[in-house]
Parts: C-alpha cells; sequence; structure tokens
C-alpha cells in the first residue's frame, strides 16, 4: 500500500493538470477521505472504560478487591508493543473536582509489557488502591477516609509510557458511575435511652446524608411502645404517634400542635427512626436509607 503522501500526491496531480468533471469528483472523494477515513487511523489505537452495573461502592478500597466491577478494553488495528506502560484514571466531581487520581503516583501502579492487539483488564489489573491520591476532604466523621460520598461522578482513564508521558495515540475513555451505598443517618438527640423531661422543646437531629449532586429530604417516625414491645415490634405493629416527611434539614422541633407525648398514660418510651430520600423520592443508603431506631424515655410529673 501506497504511503498516505504518495497517494494525495498521485490524486492531486490530474486536478491541477485539468479541469475536466471527473478529476472534479476525485477531489470530493479524496476530501472525503481525509475528514472521515484518517480521524478514524488517528483514533484507531483506544481504550474502551466499561462499568457494568453503572455504580460503583463508596468504599473505594473495594473497587480494588471486587473483581469484575470495571472492564477497561485496548484495541489497535494492528499488534503494539508496550513495555513498562501504565493506565492513569482519575475520578472527578463536576468537571474539574478531582477525587481520586494515580496520575502522581502511576509509577507505583501495575506495569503492562508485552505485545498485544486487543487486551481486557479488570481494575485491579492495573490500579493499587493504597498508591492513588484521595481528596483529603473526604476524611471526617461521617466520611471516612478512602468513602465517597453518595453521587454522580465521572472516571477517565489513558495510558503512559515508562516516563508518565500520556501515549497521544490512545484515545482516553471516559465514562460515568453512580454512588448510592451511603451509610443510613444516625440519630444524635434524643440519644438512645435518654430521658425527656416533657418541658424543653423536644429537638430531634441526624447526622446528614454524605451525597452530592443530589437534593435530600429526610421522613421522621415517631412511635408509642407499650409494655411488652420491643422497638422493633412497636414500629412493625402500631401506627405511629406522629409522622413528618420532606424535612430538608437534619434537626426537627416536635411540632407544638401534634399529639401530646403525655396523651398515652400507659406509655413511657418511644422509638424514633428518620429515612432519607433524593430528590426522586428514591432511599438513599444503605438499610433503604433508614435510620437504626433509638428511644428515649418520658418523665411523669
Amino acid at each position: 500500500m501506497l504511503p498516505h503522501r504518495i497517494i494525495l500526491a498521485s490524486w492531486l496531480k490530474p486536478v491541477f493538470e485539468t479541469n475536466t468533471k471527473i478529476h472534479l469528483v476525485r477531489l470530493i472523494i479524496l476530501l472525503a477521505f481525509f475528514c472521515i477515513c484518517l480521524p478514524s487511523f488517528i483514533l484507531a489505537q483506544s481504550l474502551e472504560l466499561t462499568i457494568p452495573t453503572g455504580e460503583l461502592p463508596s468504599d473505594i478500597s473495594s473497587w480494588e478487591s471486587e473483581t469484575g466491577m470495571l472492564h477497561i478494553t485496548f484495541s489497535a488495528p494492528e499488534a503494539m508493543q508496550f513495555r513498562n506502560a501504565h493506565i492513569v484514571f482519575q475520578a472527578t466531581e463536576g468537571m474539574e473536582h478531582i477525587l481520586i487520581s494515580t496520575r502522581d503516583r502511576f509509577a507505583a501502579q501495575p506495569s503492562i509489557t508485552g505485545t498485544f492487539r486487543k487486551k481486557t483488564f479488570t481494575f485491579e489489573n492495573i490500579v493499587r488502591m493504597d498508591s492513588a491520591m484521595i481528596d483529603p476532604s473526604y476524611r471526617s466523621v461521617t466520611s471516612p477516609e478512602g468513602t465517597l460520598p453518595g453521587g454522580l461522578f465521572s472516571l477517565c482513564i489513558y495510558m503512559v509510557d515508562s516516563s508518565g508521558k500520556q501515549i497521544g495515540n490512545i484515545a482516553q475513555a471516559c465514562t460515568n458511575f453512580w454512588i448510592r451505598d451511603v451509610d443510613a443517618p444516625l440519630l444524635l438527640a434524643p440519644s438512645n435511652e435518654a430521658s425527656y423531661n416533657g418541658k424543653l422543646p423536644l429537638t430531634f437531629s441526624w447526622s446528614p446524608a454524605n451525597v452530592v449532586s443530589q437534593t435530600v429530604h429526610y421522613h421522621l417516625k415517631l412511635y408509642p411502645i407499650y409494655e411488652g414491645q420491643t422497638p422493633e415490634q412497636a414500629m412493625a405493629g402500631s401506627s405511629a404517634l406522629y409522622s413528618s416527611d420532606d424535612i430538608f434539614s437534619t434537626s426537627f422541633i416536635y411540632p407544638s400542635d401534634a399529639p401530646s407525648l403525655a396523651s398515652l398514660p400507659k406509655v413511657k418510651n418511644f422509638a424514633w427512626i428518620v429515612t432519607q430520600y433524593d430528590q426522586n423520592g428514591r432511599p438513599i443508603g444503605k438499610n433503604y436509607g433508614r435510620s437504626v431506631p433509638s428511644v428515649f424515655y418520658v418523665q411523669k410529673n
């Protein structure tokens, strides 16, 4: 096959020698060739990134240990040789906020050596999570180190040579993924087994849903616990004494016009639970977004 420059010269020469319709057609075909075919030559070597479920766990360390969550496929029209190459990946929130990256620690990642035309890698084949850079803002009581909040994120990968320079003729691959398995609310006040004197306003509070790119609302329910019942039995067999949905903060003052806690003389303690939902009304978090119930006692005057 002639090199592209020889093909170009052989096609252009008659165009400049004559102005016939035939050669004009040849010029149009030539232009179409460069507009359509050459980009496919340039991008023929590529990476393809697939997340079969569209979701990843919030615990970043499990990305490496749980086989098959991510598939990366390299393909090229002809076999290519690699020596100590690496695949760099980075997860971002929005367009610029980098959450995780192996860019600065590519040399600590597994190397790729060999000659192949098509090869599929799983995440654990090309990444060591203990050598990834993780945004320190995700290190807190509600978001342990190495845990991402819930929401929609982007993940991109590209290939670099042994010096860390991106291999330019291999196109990068990107895809989006969801994180949904965030923690359910943690009930803070009244604390479990706490006593309420009935005089001060009763204020409920709980931990926020650790999510981004989503509007979260909460649903609080309060159940009376009758003698001989466990909190679980009370919630399963009794109607809620009070229920409120569409709470958009993580604290709630029991309304003055709500049923009085002293209106049930045989009840001394109550169980309460909070469930968190996204803007579409779907539960967010483990245990279908439901907290572990908490119990408090009401002092009788």
